[in-house]
């Protein structure tokens, strides 16, 4: 069995440091932070809301902090659905219409629907229809990474918050103080390309900082026998100009379509840490990019499209 210290350090330090209130939170904008201070001081969720936006960028966790903020009972007064396992007409009905009928022991009732985005299009119309019809007793609180799946008419029923990726000095500031309360020993240029690797999912950058501590030291990417990550060598190659290692890297890693569009969003986005290019030269690189971006909605195969884009990388004068 492990002993108490050995439990803390397993702990995950997504949730053992997940904001637990609005003054640890990074908001988007300080229009963001005024209007849920107001929810929280007027003690009230004043309608459905919808929080949209890339993964990892603090939605569920704005959403858990409000919640936990209201006069209300957790375990009798909150259900949370996950719509990547219960997303039918027969879950939204069974699930959610069953528990909302019933009195609240606060002030009303939250329902908390995770990724929304994977509901039906028929489970979306019996969920509106429950948006009307327990306005007065339940609120619900929608989150999603893709907007335009949701229909229409469960929008217009929502005050939508959009999710942009915060501030990568944020971030990295954010991950720091994670750092100095594990007293963990850490440089802020190896902060910032574990931060480069994985921005904006700051989940995942929590995980894999985690994951390189060693002897509480968290270590260089270029010290790290680890390849499971291609993302940790590829920032290393485009940082020291080197195009022929960074084509080998892409080429070998087994992508998926989703995940060749995010090669070519990291390339752009690291571009400008490549030591060994003037600012002429970057700016070509970025042309480059965008052009073979463009490119890869097209090709047969999207490997030889980016082999031939890290050519023209290597020779950029």
């Amino acid at each position: 069995m492990l002993d108490q210290d050995n439990k803390i350090k397993s702990t995950s330090w997504v949730f053992k440091h997940q904001p637990k209130s609005l003054k640890d939170y990074i908001f988007q904008n300080p229009t963001q932070a005024t209007k849920f201070t107001e929810m929280i001081d007027q003690q009230n969720i004043p309608g459905h809301m919808l929080f949209s936006g890339v993964q990892g960028t603090g939605k569920t966790t704005l959403a858990d902090i409000l919640i936990r903020s209201m006069p209300i009972d957790m375990d009798y007064d909150v259900k949370r659905i996950n719509a990547s396992d219960e997303n039918s007409v027969d879950d939204m009905r069974t699930k959610i219409k069953g528990f909302i009928q019933t009195f609240a022991h606060g002030s009303f009732k939250v329902v908390l629907l995770d990724e929304a985005d994977r509901l039906s299009q028929a489970a979306q119309m019996i969920l509106r229809g429950m948006m009307d019809e327990y306005h007065d007793c339940a609120r619900f609180i929608l989150t999603c990474n893709y907007d335009h799946k949701i229909i229409p008419s469960i929008k217009s029923r929502c005050m939508s918050y959009h999710f942009k990726a915060p501030d990568h000095t944020d971030v990295a500031l954010y991950v720091a103080g994670i750092l100095k309360k594990e007293k963990i020993k850490a440089s802020i240029d190896v902060i910032d390309k574990y931060v480069a690797v994985n921005y904006p999912d700051i989940r995942k950058i929590v995980q894999t900082v985690q994951q390189h501590v060693v002897d509480d030291v968290l270590t260089d990417p270029r010290d790290v026998d680890d390849t499971s990550d291609f993302k940790l060598a590829l920032l290393e190659a485009i940082v020291a100009g080197k195009w022929k290692v960074g084509r080998q890297l892409v080429c070998s890693a087994a992508m998926g379509e989703s995940e060749w569009d995010d090669m070519y969003v990291f390339l752009y986005k690291n571009l400008n840490k490549c030591t060994t290019w003037s600012e002429s030269q970057k700016d070509s690189g970025i042309v480059l990019i965008a052009d073979y971006m463009d490119k890869h909605t097209r090709v047969a195969d999207p490997e030889i499209n980016a082999a031939a884009l890290f050519i023209q990388l290597s020779m950029v004068k």
